[in-house]
């Protein structure tokens, strides 16, 4: 088994989940159907690409768990093209069963997806931070693509309240704020109390791998952090949709490459074999 494809399958997987969840802060009723078939659109393209690789890597390693986690992902992505498909008819309270379903089919199979990166035997405190910290990693990741994408649409729809461009503003600094703290937490949680395997790997993080991680926490956390203060002073300010939008592509591509760089620090240290 691969495990940089596992983890960047992953990755993939998290952005189409955590993109539905960022979907559900907009106010459904006050922006056009077109902006949500079209960022379902990016979603689904994520998920299916999600999909094809964990149907590849099956077939190398196969067990009980991978086999939940393909079943989960599967269904999340058939619930989610089912959405997007249901964004063109009027039957809302279809769209509404196929929108909520495949955000508890795409958070759980996030959760049972994190256990193959516990470094041997899953004990308690990795049972709880590894899905918290995967599903947290999810909704940053989704939040910041969903602010790419809304201010994206103000480009095309002016005269817009900027109302939904706030909620999504304020759902991405929570998420990026509240990862920091799980990771931090985490961190430490699995170093007192986790297993002497996951010790073991938290320690060659450090004594090996700390410019990746300082690495890391600059572009993903720090950057992010700054630039959110920017979009906010450009939004508040001066209304000015254009620029907090290309202050957000900024913002993506830092969380974005921080995603990655999560994904081959799990690759290095957590993977289990």
């Amino acid at each position: 088994m691969n495990p940089y494809a596992t983890a960047f399958v992953l990755f993939l997987y998290q952005v189409s989940v955590g993109g539905l969840v960022g979907l559900s802060v907009t106010p459904f009723n006050d922006l056009e159907r077109g902006f949500y078939k079209s960022t379902a659109g990016v979603l689904v393209v994520a998920a299916v690409l999600a999909v094809w690789g964990h149907v590849d890597l099956l077939s190398h390693r196969q067990g009980f768990w991978k086999i939940v986690e393909l079943a989960l992902l599967a269904g999340f992505t058939l619930f989610l093209i089912l959405y997007f498909i249901s964004l063109w008819g009027e039957r809302g309270f279809l769209r509404a069963r196929f929108f909520s379903t495949a955000i508890l089919t795409g958070v759980s199979g996030l959760a049972v997806a994190s256990f193959a990166f516990a470094p041997g035997r899953l004990g308690p405190v990795e049972a709880v931070a590894l899905p918290v910290s995967f599903v947290v990693t999810a909704l940053l990741l989704g939040a910041v693509t969903v602010g790419m994408l809304i201010g994206h649409w103000y480009l095309i729809e002016t005269g817009q309240s900027l109302d939904p461009f706030f909620r999504v503003f304020r759902f991405f600094v929570t998420m990026l704020v509240i990862q920091t703290g799980v990771e931090i937490v985490a961190v430490l949680l699995l170093y007192l109390l986790g297993s002497a395997d996951t010790a073991a790997a938290l320690e060659r993080l450090f004594k090996h791998h700390m410019v990746l991680l300082s690495s890391r926490f600059l572009v993903a956390q720090l950057g992010p952090l700054v630039l959110s203060y920017m979009i906010w002073k450009t939004l508040s300010d001066f209304k000015n949709t254009m620029a907090a939008t290309g202050l957000f592509y900024i913002a993506l591509l830092g969380v974005f490459v921080g995603g990655l760089l999560s994904s081959h620090i799990l690759a290095l240290t957590m993977l289990s074999g």
